[in-house]
């Protein structure tokens, strides 16, 4: 297991950096210098950094988030100086960024340590994310670029994921009594 996740990782770098001289090349002999590839320039070194961790077996995933919680900051400032648009990132970046850090530690923590059905997990997750986050995050992205209708849309996604968040905690309840019921007929026989 040790030796293919060594593999893994070695390849997952390479393929990064091929992505990013492939990048460069195409684009210097197109343009005559670094435009377009600055964006993969900054993004695969930070997906690098995000996803790397995940090839260490015991804490792979805690470590992978937790470098997206300390690496993301710095990658929007860097890549708030690379677009062209105003500046977005205290605005924009900086609050969608917090309030993502604090929904990924929370799924993570609530997969990882709650001991309780998949399908509750998943309702729940499905309810925060959209009906509690996805709100939030539209009325930053909102508040710097204005959209008519955005009420609407955040309403219609917040109604789904509430329909589906329901659908699931039922099919849980259902599956949970399912398996209640069985249980004292496995003992009789």
């Amino acid at each position: 297991m040790y030796k293919n996740s060594k593999l893994v990782f070695g390849s997952f770098s390479i393929a990064c950096i091929i992505a990013i001289l492939t990048c460069m090349i195409v684009n210097f002999a197109i343009d005559r210098q670094i435009t377009w590839a600055a964006y993969t320039i900054l993004s695969v070194p930070f997906g690098w950094l995000v996803l790397s961790p995940l090839s260490i077996k015991k804490y792979g995933a805690a470590l992978s988030l937790f470098s997206l919680t300390i690496f993301t900051v710095p990658f929007l400032f860097v890549l708030d100086r690379l677009t062209p648009v105003e500046s977005w990132f205290a605005p924009l970046g900086i609050p969608s960024a917090i309030v993502g850090a604090i929904a990924a530690w929370f799924f993570f923590l609530l997969f990882r340590f709650v001991k309780t059905s998949v399908w509750y997990k998943s309702a729940i997750t499905v309810f925060i994310a959209g009906v509690l986050i996805n709100p939030v995050i539209n009325y930053i992205v909102y508040k710097f670029v204005p959209d008519q209708s955005s009420l609407l849309s955040t309403i219609l996604t917040a109604a789904g994921c509430l329909i589906l968040a329901i659908a699931l905690w039922i099919t849980g309840s259902k599956r949970k009594t399912g398996k209640t019921e069985d249980r004292p007929l496995s003992y009789l026989s």
